[in-house]
């Protein structure tokens, strides 16, 4: 029994692009549950790729086992690593920032948000448990400075006054939702501010929404979708 558990746990619920979910990825959509790195690329790849697609040359969204190999990989592993996502070009640069130490393990404790913003040639973190993650993106900005060929000299690092989860398993969710918002602000011209519309229960029901979306694409065929998270 202990087996086919198993086996129900790995089988895999939906391919997408680069993304791949399995039914204990799924399973994590559930409260009181942390989400995971796989659960944020595939948000991430959806925007890109499907939701925001009429914005792509505007936008980058770094996955997370990308930004995770940033953190300690060499100059020459990250020209090869990011040069395909041709980040000179972008006006907008999305990071999700994770605090795990270890580049051998998956892990970590929080989740957190990093944001270029060409025009205002600004790093803008949003961070659900404030200040929890600074180090971390503050150590991130010289990694990728050079990549987004941002003029040292006239860079600032800006915390953000940004939404707060109540709890300690919802960072997560926060970045997915706030990266769905600001890509509103940023290419949509959404006029609602951030602070008015991602909270506890926005974040809630997103998790639903994150979950119809992957079971609808499971049942069609990825090239034809025309849902949105935020339907």
């Amino acid at each position: 029994m202990q087996s086919k558990n198993m086996a129900d746990e790995d089988a895999i619920v939906l391919s997408f692009g680069d993304s791949l979910l399995r039914k204990s990825d799924m399973n994590l959509l559930m409260e009181p549950n942390w989400i995971n790195d796989k659960l944020i690329g595939f948000c991430f790849e959806y925007y890109e790729r499907e939701q925001f697609n009429h914005s792509a040359d505007r936008i980058a969204l770094i996955s997370p086992s990308v930004a995770q190999l940033m953190r300690f990989a060499s100059v020459e592993d990250l020209v090869v690593l990011l040069e395909p996502l041709h980040l000179p070009s972008k006006q907008y640069v999305f990071v999700p920032i994770n605090n795990n130490s270890d580049p051998t393990k998956v892990g970590g404790s929080h989740w957190s948000l990093m944001v270029y913003v060409r025009s205002k040639q600004e790093f803008q973190h949003f961070d659900a448990l404030k200040g929890s993650n600074q180090p971390v993106a503050k150590k991130f900005v010289d990694k990728l400075q050079p990549f987004v060929h941002a003029p040292r000299g006239k860079l600032k690092f800006i915390e953000m006054d940004c939404p707060q989860q109540r709890n300690n398993f919802d960072c997560g969710m926060y970045v997915i939702a706030m990266t769905e918002h600001l890509i509103k602000e940023f290419c949509e011209c959404f006029s609602v501010g951030l602070i008015e519309v991602v909270n506890h229960d926005m974040v809630l029901q997103k998790r639903r929404q994150i979950e119809s979306l992957i079971q609808d694409l499971a049942a069609s065929d990825p090239s034809n979708v025309e849902h949105h998270l935020s339907s």
